[in-house]
C-alpha cells in the first residue's frame, strides 16, 4: 500500500551556523582557511544556501525528484 512518502537526501556540505566564524570557531584560522580554499565560490556555505534546494524539493516543481542524495555544497570538494 502506497504511503506517499518520498525520501531525498541534502548533503549541505560545510555551511556556516557561526561554528567557522574565526572570532568563534573550534579551530585555528590557517585550518579555516585551508578548508575555505576547497570552494570555487571563495565562501562557506550559508544556512539559505541548502533551504532554497530543501524548499525546491518539497514544492510541486520538485515532486518527481525521488530517491536522491543531493549534493549542495558550493563545489566544495576536500581533496
Amino acid at each position: 500500500m502506497s504511503q506517499g512518502i518520498i525520501l531525498n537526501t541534502v548533503n549541505p556540505g560545510p555551511v556556516n551556523t557561526g561554528y567557522l566564524n574565526e572570532e568563534t570557531a573550534d579551530r585555528p584560522s590557517a585550518e579555516l582557511k585551508s578548508v575555505l580554499a576547497h570552494f570555487p565560490g571563495g565562501r562557506f556555505g550559508e544556512p539559505d544556501d541548502p533551504a532554497r534546494l530543501i524548499a525546491w524539493l518539497v514544492s510541486d516543481e520538485g515532486r518527481w525528484m525521488v530517491g536522491q542524495v543531493l549534493n549542495t555544497e558550493g563545489g566544495f570538494r576536500r581533496w
